[in-house]
This record gives C-alpha cells, structure tokens and sequence, in this order.
C-alpha cells in the first residue's frame, strides 16, 4: 500500500511538471464574415439583409470589429471584385443604407454576432432603375484582431421581383358541337374550367402575399364587348402566394349554358372578361406577420377571357401553352425540365411527349387535358448513346393485338454517330421500353429528329444523314422486335444539317423534305418505290417551296370535309409560328401546301388567338432551329402539339363545324 502511494504522488509531481497544450491545435483567434460567398443576392423589396461576424480560434481574447459600407475598402474591394470576375458592378450611395452595430465587441468565448443592414425600398428601387448593375459594399476591419482575408467582404446586390398572370389572353370559339346534345342525346359538359398561373420572376425570401383577382369590364377592349353576367365568374377570387413560393393558381369558370337559348346555341358578339389582379389590396406576411412590402413591379396584370361565336369552318382553340416572356424559362413551369432540350414533340389521346435532347435520358409524359399533370417515363433499358441519350419521340399506328394490346406505340430514339437505337414502349408508357438496333454499317449522325409512316407492321421510318449531303435514310419496319437494317436512302434535302422527311399518308414516294436552321424545303417526288428499295438510292426529283416555309415540320390530316396541311415557321431565325392551309377532299397534297387557303397562324409561344390569322410579333424568340408538331386525330377532332425549343409549348383543339 505504501508502494502505490509514492507511484501515484511521483505520477502527480510529475504532471505538473507537463505544460497544457490542448488549445495548441486551435488557430489564434481572428475576424471574418460569415458569409460563404463574395456577391449576396438580396430581394430589394424586404427592407434589410442580416449578415454574421465571426470570432474564431482558440476564444482567449476579446475584441472588437469594425463593419463599415463607406470606407475607400468598400470601393476598393468593389474594383477588386469587378477586375477578377469580369463585371462592372457600380457602388450605391452609402447614405441610402443604414447599419444597427458598427461596432461590434465581443467577448472572450462569444463567436457570432448578427449586423443587419436596412434601407427604404422605394429609395433604392430608383436608385437602380438605370439598368445598371450596383452593389453595396461591406468590409470587416479590427485593430485588435488579424481579419480573415478571404472573409473580410461580401457584395450585395439587389434582386427586383416582377409578378403577373402568365396567360394574357384565353380564347375559345363556341359552336354548336360544345353545347347541344350528340347523336345519342348526351349533353356535353356546360361548364369548362380553367387555371390561371399567377408567378414571380424572383422569389422573396421568406415573404408570402396573399390579392384577391376580379373581373374589370372597363378594361374591355374594342371591337370586343362586355360580357353578361354569370358567363364567367372566378372560382377562386383570392390568390396566395406562400412564402418564400415563386407562383400560384386560380380557376375561372366558362358557363355555356349562359349562351343558349331554348336549348340552341344563340349567336352571339365577341365577348371579352377582363380579368386582372386588384394590386391596391395586396397584402404580405413574412415568418407568419404582417410585412409592409414596397416596389413590386408587374410585368401582366390582365387576363383577357375571349370568347366568339363559329357557326361553320374550322375552329382552332388553343386548349393550353407554356410560353416563356424570357427565352429558355418556360421550362420551369415542369419540375427538372432541362431548358433548351425541347427540340422535338409526339401526341397520342392522352399526352404530350418530349424527350430531353441531352444525356438525362428524360422522356416527358404530359397530360393533353391538364398541363399541371406530367411525369417522367420509365427508361431503364436506354443506354448511353454517343451524342445525345433520348432525342426524338414518335407515335406509330399498331395493329397486332400482341403488341401493347394493338393500341398504337410510343417509339423514342437516341442521336449517334453511327448506328442508332430506336426504343419501343411495346408494353405501354407505365413499362421500360424495347431497345431495336438499326444497322447503318456506316458513321452518320442519325437521330436529330425521324418520322414514321403506315404502321409498325407493315411501315417505314426515314432519318435525315446530319453529316453530308446524302440525304433521308430508310428503315423498314416488320412488326417484330428485333434489328433493323438501312434498306435504302433518298438523295433529299441535298444539304447538310438536321432535317426530316415528310410524305404524304397515302403516297410514301411524295411528301416534303426540310432542314432545320435552313432557308427552304422542297416537294419531293421519289424516283423508285421507297416501300421496295432495297439497298438503292432514291433520286427525287426536287420542286423548291422557298423561304416561305424555312425551317419546317409538316403534318397531313383530314376533318370534317376538307384537308388541311399544318406545318412550322421559323421567321427571321428567331420567332416561330404554325400556320394551317386548307384544301378540298380529293385536292392533292402538294397542291394545298402550295396554294391551299391559310386558315390559321400564330406565334408558337404567343397566346394571343384574338384573330384566326394572327401576324402579331411573338413575345419572345430564340435562335434555336428545333421546331416540331404532331398531330392526334381523337373522335371528330384534333389534337396539334407545337414546340419551339427554348421558347414554348402549346396544345391546339381543332374542330370542324359544319
């Protein structure tokens, strides 16, 4: 027992001997910002930013900071920031912003205290009203502690938010179809609702609003005129936006049964429901409290509701668009869309497809009856392609029983250098689906875009050579799952570019062929059978269309009794439009694309329909050359889809009214 007594008071003596180095792996103490990056966005509109200052190290000291926006370091550091990043950001008057704490001291152990910086929005919001870019510098100082010098700033700059109503106009053309009993005595649905999308192009952090919207009949423009009471009424009067959300929806509602009388349709003068946001009885919460929010702007605040009167011809309704005001954000109205990837589109009875032209392998289902409904489809078994994963979706006719139940397929091929791959949703949209090899035996590019023609049984698919001047290459179909071999190729559009071949539904060997980005398309009338060529050319002869139909996709159908041929524009490399031509039954198809009435135009991304012919300016462009249709024949009417990629999306109804 005695022996561990002299251990333990040797152990003793000799620690104390130890000096205590356990802060000696912490650095000395000193300043920074806790801000992790040099440029800080800022909503204008909330009033203040709050920022932290750091104390950090061993924590054996106190010491005192220094905050300043209007030393010569803050429009040093301005110049600094400007010199290595390539911008010309200008500094704000100081006198414009205030600080609660200059300085700031802290004790020995203490880390973080919070600065907030505060000014009037309305004083700012004129201040960069100029179009310039401007930022209010902060800098750290200290004469007791060593600043962070990769801390020892930041940049603040201002974001302004704008809010509108995304639709500016809604048009629907009433007939007798859409209100009187069928055939079989079944009363269509009276009653037709429609959402509007209110949203902001920048949100407010933490800041929610809540306006009521209301229908405004001074705003009716002429030729228009009021409508009467009850014919449209909003369901959902009050919008809120939550906080820190970006957008928000409300419903109106078209009674129809407003438009009859004795059970007929009556005709009736142009009507127009202005419907628009009541701005003065705006309110806004932030973190749940009343929130005085000044100098939001407003790019649309009006929703105009047309609605006229057919009583024969075609009519053509836009049933929905996605339209950007800005190229490249229409996008952002689907969840992880890809923006700028849109280049081509398919339409069955129930969606609109898109697949992404990048490496996603993203292929968009969305809903023909409610954009808002969309969603991303198996595709498990696509494989990484040498270009782009997914670029062109198509819809084929099917007429095998044993093949997705004999309901028409989804086909989506890959862009390649070489041999592409065309995949199948042979078992429905809901499962992965079949890749087909299609031997080419040789390096084009394939893929930017192809069509189809008659059914996967007994069909053909044609894909335009990017590479050379050596035109459409052909693949025959056979209705089985397997290889597909090049069996032929047709020396048309003899240029080089992205391009497709369009023929004629009942006449394979005549159609149209066209070049994206190009500044023509030319009627193409084959030399040989192309349904029978076999390892051969096609030398068609060439009839050119001119520029008047640069850029172009094509598509044929019949409705009613007449024939119609829609088909894409690209006006000026930037804005694009769809335009309709209508012919009779029996006229050829060449013939209506060259001579046939124009019936429809409009912009692609525009949602003015106030005119059947609309040359108004489209509200943005793009110089991207991917434009694309398609067309759905459901019951007696159809359905056009219309792309322009980078700028918008739109559905059409059309209807022929006899």
């Amino acid at each position: 027992m005695k022996k561990i007594a002299i251990i333990a008071i040797a152990l003793a003596l000799a620690a104390a001997c130890i000096s205590d180095d356990r802060e000696n792996f912490m650095v000395p103490d000193s300043f920074g910002l806790t801000a992790t990056d040099d440029l800080i966005l800022a909503s204008v509109h909330t009033g203040s930013y709050v920022f932290g200052v750091a104390k950090n190290g061993k924590g054996q000291v106190g010491a005192t900071a220094t905050v300043s926006i209007d030393s010569e370091g803050a429009s040093a550091a301005v110049s600094e920031y400007n010199k290595a990043n390539g911008t010309e950001y200008k500094v704000l008057p100081s006198s414009l912003f205030t600080l609660d704490n200059s300085v700031l001291t802290f004790g020995e152990k203490e880390v973080v205290q919070n600065v907030t910086i505060s000014w009037d929005p309305l004083k700012v919001i004129d201040a960069i009203s100029d179009g310039a870019s401007y930022v209010i510098p902060v800098t750290l100082s200290s004469s007791d502690l060593t600043v962070n010098p990769n801390s020892s700033r930041l940049l603040l700059t201002f974001l302004r938010s704008t809010l509108g109503i995304a639709q500016k106009n809604i048009g629907r053309v009433i007939n007798h179809k859409q209100v009187e009993p069928d055939a079989d005595g079944v009363m269509p649905d009276l009653k037709e609702v429609v959402i509007l999308d209110v949203s902001m192009d920048n949100f407010i952090k933490d800041v929610g609003m809540t306006f009521p919207v209301k229908i405004d009949n001074s705003l009716v423009q002429d030729p228009y005129v009021a409508a009467p009471e009850g014919l449209v009424t909003i369901l959902s009067p009050t919008v809120t936006i939550p906080e820190s959300g970006e957008s928000a929806s409300f419903k109106i509602q078209i009674d129809k049964s407003k438009l009859l009388g004795g059970g007929k349709l009556q005709p009736f003068p142009d009507y127009q429901i202005p419907i628009t946001i009541d701005t003065g009885a705006m309110t806004a919460t932030k973190k749940g409290g009343a929130f005085d929010l000044k100098g939001l702007s407003y790019s649309n605040l009006i929703t105009y509701v047309n609605l006229s009167y057919l009583e024969a011809g075609l009519s053509v309704v836009r049933e929905w668009g996605y339209f950007s005001s800005e190229s490249g954000s229409w996008s952002s109205y689907i969840d992880g869309f890809t923006a700028g990837a849109d280049r081509n589109v398919a339409v069955d009875d129930n969606y609109v497809y898109i697949a992404e032209t990048n490496t996603s392998k993203h292929l968009w289902a969305i809903s023909i009856k409610d954009p808002r409904s969309y969603r991303l489809l198996p595709v498990e078994t696509v494989k990484d392609a040498g270009i782009f994963h997914l670029s062109c979706p198509r819809i084929m006719k099917n007429t095998d029983p044993e093949i997705n139940g004999g309901k028409d397929l989804l086909l989506v091929c890959n862009m390649n250098e070489g041999d592409p791959t065309l995949y199948v949703y042979n078992n429905g949209i809901d499962a992965n689906p079949t890749a087909i090899a299609m031997q080419t035996w040789a390096g084009r590019r394939l893929g930017d875009t192809f069509t189809a023609w008659g059914t996967f049984q007994e069909g053909m698919l044609f894909f335009k050579d990017f590479n050379s001047e050596q035109g459409t290459v052909t693949f025959r179909l056979y209705g089985r799952i397997g290889s597909l071999y090049l069996v032929g190729r047709i020396v048309s559009p003899p240029v080089m570019g992205a391009g497709a071949y369009y023929p004629f539904p009942d006449d394979i060997n005549n159609g149209v062929a066209t070049v994206r980005g190009g500044d023509n398309a030319w009627l193409t009338s084959a030399s040989k059978n192309l349904f029978t060529l076999e390892g051969a050319d096609a030398n068609p002869t060439l009839t050119e269309l001119g520029e008047d139909y640069a850029d172009s996709a094509f598509r044929y159908f019949d409705l009613g009794n007449r024939r119609y041929v829609a088909y894409t524009r690209q006006l000026d490399s930037s804005s694009g439009r769809v335009i309709i031509r209508e012919g009779g039954l029996e006229q050829p198809w060449a013939d209506i694309i060259r001579y046939g009435d124009i019936v429809y135009q409009a912009a692609i991304q525009n949602d003015t329909d106030q005119d059947k012919i609309s040359d108004d300016p489209s509200p943005s462009s793009s110089g991207n050359s991917g434009m694309d249709l398609d067309i759905r024949k459901v019951g007696d009417d159809v359905y056009m889809a219309v792309i322009k990629q980078n700028v918008g999306l739109s559905l059409f109804k059309l209807t022929y009214i006899y």
